[in-house]
């Protein structure tokens, strides 16, 4: 809204020129120039609109189209006439300058742009229309500064609907974030408008039948009134040079018809420019028109692909958030459970070490009973003490104890393996050792996705309410839109087929006269 207030305020004396009624824009000529004496030459179009009078060369007339088209592209902005194809420039050079008719063609073309932006509701409001049409203003020094220096490249990164409480035709900086997905134009929708899908199709119908048959039909028809015209002015030269074989009576009919095929002549080359005007040229202005109505709804398709991506990408973060988290809780309770394991772990036995120290006393007892039973066995059988020796390499002997030898046997010696004192210590050891692999702190890692995940979340979600109420918005001014050019196309079409009538009855009304006048002079012819 405040777009719109700042458009209609801007008080220029072009705005009050254009509030006025009856006011209409001229183009009243057209002079070769050069922006220096060595410099290469073009067509300087003269524009006046009351007391104001300006020159602008096409290419900006053709920036200009571009630059409303960019500040609105949910507006249909007028055609203004195409330019000359690489066959034309080939086959006519540095004559293309030169072209008269082609010259007087842009002039009226021109001049119907100029019309229908003024005309329009909004385009005509625009304070850069205005510049275009003021006197002594450099149009490059309007392209380069706002608001045109403000607009983004991609028009989606933008607001174009004054509808989106945010600040709209200018850089939107959240929808310009890397996070907001670009839509292809193949992207095709998941829930796509009934309306605008129905108005797609009639629209490219419309287009490639207008295109492809009326617009050529009817230049076909005019190069061949064209063609006839040439070939009656021969014919008329004809008639002329053989009245003069003849005389009296049959002379004056013979010069008659020559006349009346001179006035057919004539009146074929004012039907074939009056066509070409009122309805040829129309005709490919309507033909442009079903192209720029398609890029309208094609721009607002891609609004609507872009409202669904950002949906699906916020519903891909939303799992990716849960994920993390999940995994975040998972680890917080493995981490509690390790420390509840290390706090047993501390407070525990060794069985181990009980072991060896219970079977270290069993020992100990079972020596202290030898030694006792040895002690009575002497004091019982005092020289009856013997020795069992076995040799060694030195052929000493050394005592060999038999009454030991069958307890020692019953107990065999400990394993000297390292066994682990609980499976933690051995979790702890694996899990320090991947962590040292994988991650240095993968819980830091874990937290710094989420905290990332979830801004990504906020920027995509503020994207998302942006986008649905810009897309209703425009969805509701395109609307509009199209209904306005429908009642302005169906007003044209109107006028271009009694225009194409009045031409036919005009170009037969005064050939009919000329043969009528004709065939008096033949009656008169005595037999």
């Amino acid at each position: 809204m405040n777009n719109r207030q700042s458009i209609t305020s801007c008080g220029c004396s072009i705005e009050r020129l254009l509030r006025q009624e009856e006011t209409y824009i001229f183009i009243t000529g057209a002079q070769k120039q050069s922006d220096t004496p060595a410099g290469k030459t073009y067509i300087a179009y003269s524009i006046r609109i009351s007391d104001t009078e300006t020159k602008r060369r096409y290419s900006e007339f053709e920036s200009l189209r571009r630059a409303l088209s960019r500040l609105h592209p949910t507006l249909i902005v007028p055609p203004i006439p195409e330019k000359h194809s690489l066959v034309d420039y080939a086959a006519l050079q540095t004559r293309v300058k030169d072209d008269l008719p082609m010259i007087e063609k842009r002039k009226r073309m021109l001049q119907t742009f100029l019309n229908r932006v003024a005309s329009h509701p909004e385009l005509g409001q625009d304070h850069v229309f205005h510049r275009f049409l003021e006197n002594g203003v450099a149009w490059s020094d309007v392209l380069h500064s706002p608001p045109l220096s403000q607009l983004p490249k991609n028009p989606l990164q933008m607001v174009v609907s004054k509808e989106a409480n945010v600040q709209a035709h200018k850089y939107n900086m959240i929808l310009s974030s890397n996070l907001i997905p670009i839509p292809s134009a193949t992207y095709v929708l998941k829930s796509p408008d009934p309306r605008f899908e129905e108005s797609e199709k009639f629209t490219f119908r419309i287009a490639n039948y207008m295109s492809n048959n009326l617009d050529k039909s009817q230049r076909k028809v005019i190069r061949r009134l064209g063609e006839l015209a040439n070939d009656y002015a021969e014919l008329g030269a004809v008639y002329n040079g053989f009245s003069l074989n003849e005389s009296g009576s049959v002379a004056n009919a013979i010069e008659k018809i020559g006349q009346a095929v001179d006035a057919s002549y004539t009146e074929s080359a004012q039907m074939v420019t009056s066509l070409e005007g009122e309805f040829a040229e129309p005709i490919q202005e309507h033909s442009q028109f079903a192209h720029i109505v398609k890029q309208v709804l094609r721009f607002r398709h891609l609004k609507h692909a872009q409202m669904e991506m950002i949906e699906t990408s916020l519903e891909n973060k939303k799992e990716t958030l849960e994920s993390l988290q999940r995994m975040e809780g998972e680890a917080r309770r493995l981490e509690e459970a390790i420390s509840r394991e290390r706090t047993i772990g501390s407070n525990a036995v060794d069985i181990d070490e009980l072991n060896k120290n219970n079977n270290q006393d069993d020992l100990e007892d079972m020596d202290d009973q030898n030694e006792t039973i040895h002690d009575e066995q002497q004091q019982q059988q005092p020289n009856g003490y013997h020795h069992s020796y076995g040799n060694n390499h030195n052929g000493i002997t050394s005592p060999t104890p038999t009454a030991n030898s069958n307890i020692d046997a019953s107990y065999p010696p400990r394993k000297s393996t390292k066994t682990w004192a609980s499976p933690v210590k051995m979790i702890n050891a694996v899990g320090h050792s991947l962590q040292n692999i994988i991650d240095v702190d993968p819980e830091a890692t874990r937290r710094n996705q989420i905290g990332k995940t979830k801004d990504a979340m906020d920027v995509l979600q503020e994207a998302l309410e942006i986008t649905r109420k810009d897309l209703s918005g425009s969805s509701t001014e395109l609307q509009k839109e199209l209904d306005r050019f429908q009642k302005e196309k169906i007003k044209d079409l109107r006028d271009m087929l009694i225009a194409y009538a009045k031409i036919h009855i005009r170009y037969c009304q005064r050939n009919l006269e000329s043969w009528q006048e004709a065939r008096t002079e033949v009656d008169k012819i005595s037999i």
